[in-house]
């Protein structure tokens, strides 16, 4: 295990500390990471902080600032970063990302820069570069990496380390990927705020008092501060787009299920249960490096990662010129705030200047597939996680504690018989839905507000109802508004929280919905179309 998962559990009695203090040792932490000055410790805003607190020399700066992961794979190809130059400043900003905002769980910062010296030995070899040749990626700490454990950030999983990668972090190695960290999440993996009694609470990098999302909150808050570009995370909810939606500036891509190798990642879904599944994706600073990401894990033999993989090929397809696009300004079920009302409109405003076609919907059947969705979390009842949480008589978290996880009742055989009826009726309805007006995605919120104060998140309706049918999304940031709660009680508490919106697109039809985020993250963003 790692040196900062040793520091963090050495208070089994679950004391929830919160940050901690030590941890980031060994041969590279002792030469090249310090602590930030104290005063950075509490700011609110922590953007800013690691190009100013004077850890990072000016190349690292550059590195970690300037480029996203498409920029810096370039750089790493043609020879002018070196995967050494580029490992040591990603693991420097990510434990400053840490110092700020407590986002890392397993560290593997000298193991990544021993993998990084091999494979600059092996461009200078004149062995034909891999695909991720260089590039750092962070993981979500569900995902199996061996040697370290994965905790999940609960008490009876910690000092198990993994005897084999998942699969997926056997894939990103084989593609000449560098995995030099884990990132938090919720106790449970199934809340919008990232706080576990192993490594306390992951604090949003905008504003300390409002949540950094769940359950990728740890990725969302290390990505936004920089500590990496390009990671992933799992999502059986809303796990990648609610912490884009929180974090701000990056974009957050759930796949249709088994696109992305997903085995050896602890979901702690009921062992035997086959009904809604997570599905693995990037976060990432742009959009591009998200389509770069399933580029390059689609068009591998994915078959060989996993017995549950559903090998869709990567087939370079062309952008469509004229697009029609579904607009759902309300799921029925949680009324959006003035904010997130106020973005979805800008975003649609700037769409249809564009002369694109926006056509108004009204979701079918909100309330029941919701519904059933939480069923599938809980076809056990709460005996599933209280099980867990009793093996060492771990407290539940607050966030966990307001959520119906706990007090859903749980079904028999045939009530499990009758949700995937429901399931498959839902499904068919939703792609008669697209089919028959003729749209090619949906644009709705990622949730009824934004980023929220600890332990309040509303619900999953708005990412949820798209696991239930396995439509794949992406979170597009959509900027900040300037009256972000101004006419209510407190604005100073939702200061700077980011405002985003989210894209729908047909089931394995993965690759259309990036190109039509493309296009759709040009007009309501201004960014330059890159495919």
């Amino acid at each position: 295990m790692s040196q900062l998962a040793k520091v963090n559990r050495s208070n089994i009695e679950f004391s929830r500390n919160g940050m901690m203090d030590g941890g980031l040792t060994g041969e590279l932490s002792d030469k090249l990471i310090r602590r930030l000055p104290q005063k950075y410790e509490n700011s609110s805003n922590s953007i800013d902080v690691p190009t100013t607190g004077g850890i990072l020399n000016d190349v690292e700066c550059k590195v970690t600032s300037e480029y996203d992961a498409t920029a810096l794979l370039e750089k790493l190809k043609t020879g002018d970063l070196s995967a050494e130059q580029a490992t040591i400043a990603f693991c420097k900003r990510a434990a400053i990302a840490h110092q700020l905002r407590n986002c890392l769980t397993e560290i593997f910062f000298d193991e990544a820069i021993e993998r990084a010296r091999q494979l600059d030995q092996e461009r200078k070899s004149g062995k034909t570069l891999r695909p991720f040749h260089g590039l750092p990626i962070s993981l979500k700490d569900s995902f199996q990496v061996k040697g370290y454990d994965t905790s999940t950030g609960l008490g009876c999983f910690i000092n198990e380390p993994a005897e084999e990668n998942s699969s997926l972090a056997a894939l990103l190695l084989d593609l000449g990927a560098i995995l030099y960290c884990k990132t938090n999440l919720p106790q449970s993996i199934m809340t919008g705020d990232s706080d576990n009694n192993v490594f306390g609470r992951t604090l949003n990098p905008h504003n300390t008092f409002l949540t950094a999302g769940g359950s990728a909150g740890g990725e969302g808050a290390l990505i936004t501060l920089r500590g990496s570009v390009l990671g992933v995370g799992t999502d059986i909810g809303g796990s990648i787009r609610i912490p884009a939606l929180c974090n701000g500036i990056i974009y957050g891509f759930k796949p249709s299920v088994g696109l992305v190798p997903h085995e050896g990642v602890r979901d702690l879904s009921v062992p035997g249960t086959d009904g809604v599944h997570s599905s693995a994706g990037p976060l990432a600073t742009s959009l591009r490096d998200c389509s770069l990401f399933l580029k390059t894990i689609m068009q591998t033999e994915t078959w060989r990662y996993g017995s549950a993989v559903i090998s869709v090929p990567w087939t370079n397809l062309p952008t469509k010129k004229k697009l029609r696009i579904g607009l759902v300004r309300d799921d029925g079920i949680y009324t959006p705030t003035p904010p997130v009302r106020r973005g979805l409109e800008t975003a649609a405003d700037l769409w249809k200047s564009g002369n694109a076609e926006v056509i108004p919907l009204t979701l079918p059947n909100t309330v029941g597939v919701y519904t059933d969705l939480i069923q599938y979390w809980t076809l056990l009842g709460s005996e599933h996680f209280l099980e867990l949480f009793a093996r060492t008589e771990e407290p539940v978290i607050p966030s966990l504690a307001v959520t119906p996880l706990l007090t859903f009742k749980g079904t028999d055989l045939r009530g499990f018989f009758d949700l995937n009826v429901r399931r498959a009726a839902a499904a068919k309805s939703y792609l008669k839905l697209f089919l028959n007006n003729n749209i090619d995605a949906i644009l709705m919120p990622v949730a009824p507000h934004t980023a929220v104060p600890f332990n309040s998140w509303s619900g999953a309706s708005y990412t949820g109802l798209w696991n239930v049918l396995d439509f794949p999304a992406v979170v597009l940031p959509a900027g900040k508004d300037s009256k972000v709660y101004s006419l209510y009680t407190g604005p100073e508490l939702y200061k700077d929280a980011p405002i985003a919106i989210q894209l729908v697109g047909y089931r394995h039809r993965d690759e259309a919905l990036t190109n039509i985020a493309t296009i759709v993250g040009g007009i309501i963003n201004g960014e330059k179309a890159k495919n």
